[in-house]
């Protein structure tokens, strides 16, 4: 069994290098690399808008980090906001997406996590189903081709709710029957999936399945994990919360994962940065603690 973690925090603080040790020294097999630190805008000297060479010499030498901490960078993490009412983001989300693609293959990565939209950009057309797949099918039909050229899948990940006037709705891509109406849509064999369960969490609380019947729903599609625990409340990148303080059925999810045969890594996307100076021993100590989860199946 592999186990990875997102590692954003800890790449943040102790940088490339330190960070893969300590994840390594810490019983992880793998980390999901976020990609959206790179690309900004309002950036000029990024090394997305750096020479082709600078930028495969660049990712090139993240691989060897990891490659020389033993650590498997098993997915990536693009775009979370892509397409909206706007059409500068838009444009904007075509170039950068290009960008993640291309660093996800240096990377060795398999697959680039990119958002669906978010149906809250559109008040007057939240509700047009029609409308919402056209958009959403726009994207990815744009990205499949440099998914192809890069040899890489580009994975759409479960989404949880949105804010719509005054209230809350559950999101696009939160129900199974969206998800697989998009794929069939799609017809892309770099299209995959990635199941997040904090977010399907969310849309649980107002109604649609939950993460246990989402990767039932979508069986051989899932190929990518964000698990990650929250109340239902807000999207809070909780460590799994076994005592039902927390809102994801933890036994339930291994239960469904070992249904569907799911052989991928146990990717934990939990948040680092509340643990300030001792974020390296709450590595050490998360490192053994999930691995104690998945090996567990959630029954602690």
């Amino acid at each position: 069994m592999r186990i990875g973690v997102s590692c954003r925090g800890l790449i943040q603080k102790y940088g490339y290098e330190r960070g893969f040790a300590i994840c390594r020294e810490s019983g992880f097999d793998a980390v999901d690399l976020a990609l959206s630190v790179y690309g900004k805008q309002e950036n000029p000297t990024d090394i997305y808008n750096a020479s082709q060479d600078e930028f495969e010499a660049y990712f090139a030498n993240i691989k060897k980090l990891a490659d020389q901490a033993g650590i498997e960078i098993s997915s990536t993490h693009g775009r979370v906001l892509t397409y909206t009412n706007e059409e500068e983001q838009c444009a904007y989300t075509r170039w950068v997406s290009q960008r993640d693609l291309a660093a996800t293959r240096i990377l060795g990565a398999p697959a680039c996590v990119i958002h669906p939209i978010i149906r809250s950009y559109w008040p007057d057309r939240w509700d047009d189903e029609d409308f919402l797949f056209q958009i959403n099918t726009e994207l990815y039909n744009y990205l499949i081709p440099f998914a192809e050229a890069n040899g890489v899948k580009i994975a759409t990940e479960t989404m949880g709710k949105t804010k719509i006037g005054d209230g809350y709705q559950v999101s696009f891509f939160a129900h199974p029957r969206d998800i697989r109406k998009q794929f069939e849509i799609l017809n892309s064999q770099s299209m995959t999936l990635c199941v997040d369960t904090g977010h399907t969490n969310e849309a649980h609380f107002w109604g649609a399945p939950s993460a246990g019947e989402m990767i039932r729903a979508m069986g051989e599609h899932v190929t990518l994990l964000h698990l990650h625990d929250n109340n239902g409340t807000a999207d809070l990148h909780l460590d799994p919360i076994c005592d039902k303080r927390g809102g994801v059925d933890w036994p339930d999810v291994f239960d469904a994962l070992d249904e569907i045969g799911y052989d991928g890594v146990y990717n934990f996307e939990i948040t680092w940065q509340r643990y300030g100076d001792v974020m390296e021993d709450a590595a050490r100590f998360r490192g053994k603690f999930l691995r104690y989860i998945a090996e567990n199946r959630g029954r602690v």
